[in-house]
Protein backbone atom coordinates (compact mmCIF):
# COMPACT_ATOMS: atom_id res chain seq x y z
CA UNK A 1 0.00 0.00 0.00
CA UNK A 2 3.03 2.20 -1.05
CA UNK A 3 1.00 5.66 -1.88
CA UNK A 4 -2.81 4.09 -1.42
CA UNK A 5 -4.72 5.17 1.26
CA UNK A 6 -1.73 7.28 3.54
CA UNK A 7 -4.41 9.90 4.52
CA UNK A 8 -6.65 7.73 5.86
CA UNK A 9 -4.69 6.93 8.85
CA UNK A 10 -5.21 9.52 11.86
CA UNK A 11 -2.86 9.05 15.21
CA UNK A 12 -5.74 9.87 17.36
CA UNK A 13 -7.56 6.76 15.63
CA UNK A 14 -4.97 4.60 17.30
CA UNK A 15 -5.14 3.43 20.93
CA UNK A 16 -2.59 1.77 23.26
CA UNK A 17 -3.98 -0.62 25.21
CA UNK A 18 -1.96 -2.50 26.99
CA UNK A 19 2.03 -3.63 28.07
CA UNK A 20 3.65 -6.65 29.66
CA UNK A 21 7.25 -7.64 29.36
CA UNK A 22 7.20 -11.43 29.15
CA UNK A 23 10.49 -12.84 29.01
CA UNK A 24 13.70 -10.65 31.36
CA UNK A 25 16.50 -12.86 31.94
CA UNK A 26 20.11 -11.14 33.29
CA UNK A 27 23.37 -12.74 33.87
CA UNK A 28 25.86 -10.97 35.72
CA UNK A 29 29.00 -12.84 36.74
CA UNK A 30 29.39 -12.72 40.42
CA UNK A 31 32.76 -11.07 39.94
CA UNK A 32 32.36 -8.28 37.66
CA UNK A 33 33.35 -4.46 37.79
CA UNK A 34 30.98 -2.04 36.63
CA UNK A 35 33.92 0.75 36.08
CA UNK A 36 35.26 -1.89 33.76
CA UNK A 37 32.93 -1.21 31.25
CA UNK A 38 33.44 0.24 27.79
CA UNK A 39 30.47 0.19 25.70
CA UNK A 40 27.58 -2.21 25.15
CA UNK A 41 26.78 -4.92 22.37
CA UNK A 42 23.51 -4.78 21.51
CA UNK A 43 20.49 -6.07 18.86
CA UNK A 44 16.91 -5.52 19.03
CA UNK A 45 13.80 -6.60 16.73
CA UNK A 46 10.42 -5.42 16.45
CA UNK A 47 7.51 -8.09 14.89
CA UNK A 48 3.66 -7.49 14.59
CA UNK A 49 0.64 -9.27 14.20
CA UNK A 50 -2.34 -8.14 13.16
CA UNK A 51 -6.21 -9.16 14.54
CA UNK A 52 -7.97 -8.04 12.00
CA UNK A 53 -11.81 -8.63 13.79
CA UNK A 54 -10.72 -7.43 16.79
CA UNK A 55 -8.91 -4.15 15.61
CA UNK A 56 -5.97 -5.20 17.31
CA UNK A 57 -1.80 -4.75 16.59
CA UNK A 58 0.37 -7.19 18.27
CA UNK A 59 4.06 -5.67 18.39
CA UNK A 60 7.12 -7.57 19.92
CA UNK A 61 10.22 -6.01 21.13
CA UNK A 62 13.19 -8.09 21.80
CA UNK A 63 16.34 -7.00 22.67
CA UNK A 64 19.72 -7.95 23.65
CA UNK A 65 22.49 -6.18 25.24
CA UNK A 66 25.80 -7.29 26.58
CA UNK A 67 28.78 -5.69 28.03
CA UNK A 68 32.20 -4.93 26.91
CA UNK A 69 34.59 -4.58 29.43
CA UNK A 70 37.96 -5.98 30.51
CA UNK A 71 36.22 -8.29 32.97
CA UNK A 72 36.85 -11.97 32.43
CA UNK A 73 32.95 -12.88 31.74
CA UNK A 74 30.59 -10.44 30.63
CA UNK A 75 27.02 -9.37 31.85
CA UNK A 76 24.48 -10.28 29.71
CA UNK A 77 20.46 -9.56 29.59
CA UNK A 78 17.99 -10.33 27.25
CA UNK A 79 14.24 -8.83 27.71
CA UNK A 80 10.92 -8.83 25.70
CA UNK A 81 7.76 -6.99 25.89
CA UNK A 82 4.51 -6.88 23.93
CA UNK A 83 2.43 -4.00 23.47
CA UNK A 84 -1.08 -4.39 22.17
CA UNK A 85 -3.13 -1.34 20.03
CA UNK A 86 -6.56 -0.80 18.88
CA UNK A 87 -6.74 0.72 15.58
CA UNK A 88 -10.78 2.43 14.91
CA UNK A 89 -10.04 2.52 11.36
CA UNK A 90 -8.40 -0.98 10.46
CA UNK A 91 -10.25 -2.12 8.03
CA UNK A 92 -9.51 0.98 5.96
CA UNK A 93 -5.92 1.00 6.36
CA UNK A 94 -5.57 -2.70 5.07
CA UNK A 95 -6.50 -4.60 2.32
CA UNK A 96 -5.76 -8.57 0.54
CA UNK A 97 -4.01 -8.74 -1.84
CA UNK A 98 -3.43 -12.10 -3.92
CA UNK A 99 -4.06 -13.77 -0.10
CA UNK A 100 -1.69 -11.44 1.57
CA UNK A 101 -2.45 -9.06 3.76
CA UNK A 102 -1.23 -5.27 2.72
CA UNK A 103 -0.67 -2.62 5.50
CA UNK A 104 -0.97 1.13 5.39
CA UNK A 105 2.88 2.47 5.82
CA UNK A 106 2.05 5.25 7.73
CA UNK A 107 0.43 2.48 10.30
CA UNK A 108 3.29 0.51 10.38
CA UNK A 109 5.45 3.32 10.73
CA UNK A 110 3.28 4.34 13.57
CA UNK A 111 3.64 1.12 15.49
CA UNK A 112 7.33 0.55 15.22
CA UNK A 113 7.66 3.84 16.07
CA UNK A 114 5.85 4.31 19.54
CA UNK A 115 6.77 0.61 20.23
CA UNK A 116 10.86 1.36 19.87
CA UNK A 117 10.37 4.83 21.72
CA UNK A 118 8.19 3.22 24.60
CA UNK A 119 10.92 0.11 25.05
CA UNK A 120 13.72 2.71 25.61
CA UNK A 121 11.74 4.59 28.60
CA UNK A 122 10.94 0.80 29.71
CA UNK A 123 14.54 0.15 29.61
CA UNK A 124 15.59 3.42 31.29
CA UNK A 125 13.49 2.39 34.05
CA UNK A 126 14.07 -1.54 34.61
CA UNK A 127 17.81 -1.44 33.88
CA UNK A 128 18.95 1.70 36.07
CA UNK A 129 19.58 0.01 39.49
CA UNK A 130 21.96 -2.73 37.41
CA UNK A 131 25.42 -2.78 35.29
CA UNK A 132 23.44 -1.95 32.42
CA UNK A 133 22.35 1.69 34.27
CA UNK A 134 24.41 3.62 31.53
CA UNK A 135 22.58 1.68 28.33
CA UNK A 136 20.06 4.06 26.64
CA UNK A 137 18.38 2.03 23.31
CA UNK A 138 20.08 4.97 20.79
CA UNK A 139 17.34 7.18 18.42
CA UNK A 140 17.09 5.79 14.60
CA UNK A 141 15.66 7.47 12.07
CA UNK A 142 12.60 5.90 11.12
CA UNK A 143 12.62 5.04 7.30
CA UNK A 144 9.85 6.74 5.83
CA UNK A 145 7.50 5.20 2.66
CA UNK A 146 8.17 7.47 -0.71
CA UNK A 147 4.88 9.29 -1.40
Amino acid sequence: MKNENMNLFDPEKLHFINYKAIEENTIIPEIFEENLIKEFDTSNKIEIAYNLDEKLIRSQFDVKISTISENKEEAKTNLKFVFIFHCENFEELTKHDKGELKVNASLGIAISTITYSTARGILLVKLSDTVFSDFILPIVKPKLPEL
